[in-house]
């Protein structure tokens, strides 16, 4: 087992994780640092996952257990009113902790709900997936989506704890850890990796991975990430390139309504980012078919069911949540873009660059 100390600024968590971590939960917790423990999770993660965790809660103070309906549709407001409704109903306090067990989506839904109650109480993680672990707890961003576009609605609220047992995460469904790879891998692309304690040769297409390389992997997204982000707490700067596939992939991931995975979404973003860039002269024809090798190692453009079409993703894409960082006109669109692997590209100072509308709709059409 793993524990490290996640900074932004000022404001710092442990983040634990490996086998059976939640059996050590007494020794971050003091048992009386909280009065009760509301859980929340959504509707896709397994029951015996859910009661696992508020077990071990339970031995520290009474828990009570919410859900809601899983999927990008129900990551609303309302959806978070509910569950704030419902957690004042039961006796939700200034001494409450919200537990958030699941994926991004539990994530993020429990995290806006915590970040707004009495303007704030504690907020414990416990991803239950690869790619949460791995990615999306390694942030203090929380938002909602709306139903113009995805995380729209949000602001900036840390953990108090993290606990992620990779023994859980070792026995999910291997296309769920295959989209915590695609994230890994975009990490890999975007940044200079000397220092992994893994290689190329570990990663396979099956995304089937031992409890242990699932640590060895958490902690190389750890160092990834904090590298940037503990000067960028807001991700406004230099933390923008972990943005990097997600201007067409959260546009692919909404048109496709639930149809593929965060991850696969991506890592089509990746590509088609790859190929702009190439387009654009930016990057070079080894580097776009690094992005082909390196996603293809995971099985990531493998079988993806895309069925939405061109004009319905560029739809959500004018959406995007990083519209206004830079002055653009109505014929482009900001994107994060590579001049080459571990080469973010740069625009007037800035990691977005202004791409022609009509130069993204042509690669959308023209497909992977």
């Amino acid at each position: 087992m793993t524990t490290t100390q996640i900074c932004f600024a000022d404001r710092c968590f442990n983040f634990s994780f490996g086998e059976q971590v939640l059996e050590s939960i007494e020794s971050y917790i003091p048992r009386d640092e909280f009065d009760q423990y509301i859980v929340i999770s959504d509707s896709g993660v397994p029951d015996s996952i859910v009661h696992h965790a508020a077990e071990y809660f339970g031995k520290l103070a009474p828990v009570h257990i919410l859900r809601f309906q899983g999927g990008e549709e129900y990551k609303t407001l309302s959806t978070v009113t509910n569950l704030q409704e419902q957690a004042i109903a039961l006796g939700a306090n200034r001494r409450t902790a919200i537990v958030a067990v699941g994926g991004g989506l539990t994530g993020n839904v429990a995290g806006v709900a915590a970040g707004m109650m009495f303007r704030g109480i504690a907020l414990i993680h416990v991803p239950t997936t690869f790619l949460a672990a791995s990615d999306s707890v390694l942030s203090i961003k929380q938002a909602v989506n709306l139903t113009s576009g995805k995380n729209l609605v949000g602001f900036y609220y840390p953990p108090r704890f993290v606990f992620a047992d990779t023994r859980i995460l070792s026995e999910s469904p291997p296309r769920q850890v295959k989209a915590g790879m695609c994230e890994l891998v975009k990490n890999m692309l975007i940044l200079e990796n000397d220092n992994k304690e893994f290689t190329e040769d570990d990663l396979n297409s099956t995304n089937v991975y031992s409890p242990k390389q699932l640590e060895t992997f958490i902690n190389f997204c750890i160092s990834a990430k904090m590298s940037v982000l503990s000067e960028d707490i807001y991700e406004k700067k230099k933390g923008l390139i972990f943005e990097y596939g997600h201007t067409i992939g959260h546009a692919i991931e909404l048109a496709e309504q639930g149809g593929i995975t965060h991850g696969e979404a991506i890592a089509v973003g990746m590509i088609y980012a790859a190929k702009i860039a190439n387009r654009m002269n930016l990057m070079s024809e080894h580097d776009v078919s690094a992005h082909y090798w390196l996603l293809n190692k995971i099985g990531a453009l493998q079988d993806i069911p895309l069925k939405s079409d061109p004009d319905s993703i560029f739809h959500y894409l004018i959406h995007d949540n990083k519209r206004g960082y830079i002055k653009l006109d109505e014929d482009n669109l900001g994107m994060i873009l590579l001049s080459g692997v571990g080469k973010p590209a740069v625009y007037n100072q800035s990691l977005l660059t202004p791409v022609r509308k009509t130069l993204i709709k042509e690669v959308i059409r023209e497909g992977l």
